[in-house]
């Protein structure tokens, strides 16, 4: 049975910290926190459509770009930001999350709570794995990740 909130990895783990999203929803996982699924959505794009349509929240970690921003700064991107229709999360997917959630909805799915955390990548290289810098910033990624469900009422703040 599919868990109503859904904490969702994107990126691409052949292009070192392109794979920060991925990495993150790994160790978020390790909390094996009851009514959450975590998937490591890589590159899928649309793909995710079946993954992501139906429910009640999806946060996202990903690389980030952002403006006045620096290798290491944590992004969180509320509702309104994720659902802009320029592609604010910086990956090498097909589609942008947003543009899996207004096909989700199209499909009759209820528009779910949604954020996103994002690290600003230290290296977009060439080469599997995260850089060691952007493997210290997981921790904090993990924090603001249920920081946000605590939010959502999804943890306790215990959990958060």
């Amino acid at each position: 049975m599919t868990a109503p909130h859904l904490v969702l990895g994107l990126g691409n783990e052949l292009f070192t910290d392109e794979g920060i999203g991925i990495a993150a929803a790994r160790r978020f996982e390790e909390l094996a926190l009851p009514g959450i699924d975590v998937v490591d959505g890589g590159t899928l794009g649309i793909a995710l459509l079946p993954t992501v349509a139906g429910r009640a929240s999806v946060l996202v970690f990903d690389a980030v770009v952002a403006a006045d921003a620096r290798p290491g700064d944590i992004v969180v991107l509320e509702a309104d930001e994720v659902r802009r229709g320029t592609q604010i999360l910086y990956s090498a997917h097909q589609l942008g999350i947003n543009e899996v959630l207004v096909a989700a909805e199209l499909a009759g799915a209820e528009r779910p709570n949604v954020a996103a955390v994002g690290l600003v990548p230290f290296s977009l290289d060439t080469g599997y794995g995260i850089t060691p810098e952007a493997r210290e910033c997981l921790p904090a990624m993990i924090e603001r990740g249920l920081s946000i469900l605590s939010g959502w009422g999804v943890v306790e703040p215990a959990d958060a």
